[in-house]
């Protein structure tokens, strides 16, 4: 088997200039490079690049898909758009990291996550479309990837005895219940567990409809911070509508000191994952149970249109030829079901019989029915 190793760098903010472009062409011949991201893929050997650097200078996202089972994804985000201490509660492992950039103007988040159940799977180009919003989302204090990302790092490094079980989980974001398009794909790329997900969603609020009328609050704001944010207007200053608004949101926050969130007790990572697994059972017993319904009204049908089956079962038989004897196989495994739901199986027994005294010789159609065990031994 081949070796495979994607990397995918793309800018958001800014493009590159001319001679950004030329420096990360330079770094391999199997590049594509353009003014807003730049695509390498290997079957052998390594990338020449520093990741880090890439990120530091150049780049805001970039997605890392290998063969052997590694999926990272980098975000590289202004300093003055994320409150890292809201970011350190998710930090359970290395799976989830962030540092400074070079030049100290942005944190670069680090979600790089190994699992051999990833091993094989090699398709990256593509999955970097669905993910770009995520970033988005964080920089409007939308920290909800960054949970489900804590629940796949936390159930794993629990797994493998690197934190203890009484751990507990980060301040739960609000919407876990109706995530994102991009936090779907998210939880597709890395393969978050469904029952994990739902269970932490019990306790996550629904998000706002409506979101607070932060104009209302402009008094609030002493004029030398209005004086400043107009220069800074002026001067074509990125994303200050959201630095306004969180602003603003700050005198809104004062008028509601009992939060909702400050009450809900948080839940440790064993009670988590036990949950979920009663999560699992209850569901797949709701599918039994809904399978088993199913099959009820199925049968019930078919007992309406016995004899029509029947005739239909031995045709397919006269057929004399693979594809009629599996229909007529499977059409015996239907009138078995029947027999044993209506409590008569001493009948279906005659037709079984009827069968081997006629068709001794049909060796194919007999081995399928012992195969369903249509045939005592």
């Amino acid at each position: 088997m081949s070796e495979y190793q994607y990397y995918e760098f793309r800018t958001i903010d800014k493009p590159l200039t001319e001679e950004q472009k030329e420096e990360v062409a330079s770094l391999s011949s199997r590049g594509h490079v353009t003014s807003n991201n730049a695509v390498f893929v290997y079957n052998y050997g390594d990338f020449r690049g520093d990741v880090n650097r890439l990120m530091s200078d150049y780049f805001d996202i970039m997605l890392y898909v290998t063969n052997w089972g590694t999926r990272r994804l980098m975000f590289r985000i202004p300093c003055s758009l994320i409150d890292i201490k809201e970011v350190v509660p998710f930090c359970i492992s290395d799976d989830i990291t962030f540092r400074s950039s070079d030049n100290e103007k942005y944190i670069i988040l680090d979600l790089n996550y190994y699992d051999e159940e990833f091993a094989d799977w090699v398709e990256g180009e593509g999955q970097l479309e669905g993910l770009t919003d995520l970033r988005e989302e964080l920089i409007h204090g939308d920290f909800r990837s960054l949970y489900l990302t804590w629940l796949k790092a936390a159930e794993k490094a629990w797994e493998t005895e690197e934190i203890d079980e009484d751990v507990l989980e980060p301040p739960v974001p609000d919407g876990l219940k109706n995530l994102s398009h991009a936090q779907k794909a998210y939880a597709t790329f890395w393969d978050i567990d469904e029952a994990m997900i739902a269970v932490a969603a019990q306790q996550s609020c629904d998000m706002q409809d409506e979101k607070i009328k932060a104009e209302k609050y402009l008094d609030k704001l002493p004029e030398k911070d209005k004086y400043d944010f107009l220069v800074r207007l002026s001067r074509g200053e990125k994303n200050l509508s959201i630095l306004l608004n969180r602003r603003l949101h700050e005198f809104a926050e004062e008028k509601q000191p009992d939060n909702k969130k400050n009450t809900i007790k948080r839940r440790t990572i064993s009670s988590l994952i036990e949950i979920a697994d009663e999560w699992r059972r209850m569901k797949k017993e709701e599918k039994r149970k809904k399978d088993e319904l199913l099959r009820q009204k199925q049968l019930e049908l078919l007992a309406k249109t016995k004899t029509q089956v029947l005739n239909t079962m031995y045709s397919l038989i006269e057929d004399k030829n693979s594809s009629a004897y599996d229909k007529a196989v499977a059409l015996l495994k239907d009138l078995h079901d029947l027999a044993q739901y209506q409590g008569d199986l001493p009948a279906f027994r005659k037709i079984i019989v009827k069968i081997q005294s006629n068709y001794p010789t049909r060796t194919a159609l007999l081995r399928r029915m012992r195969d369903l065990k249509l045939i005592e031994e």
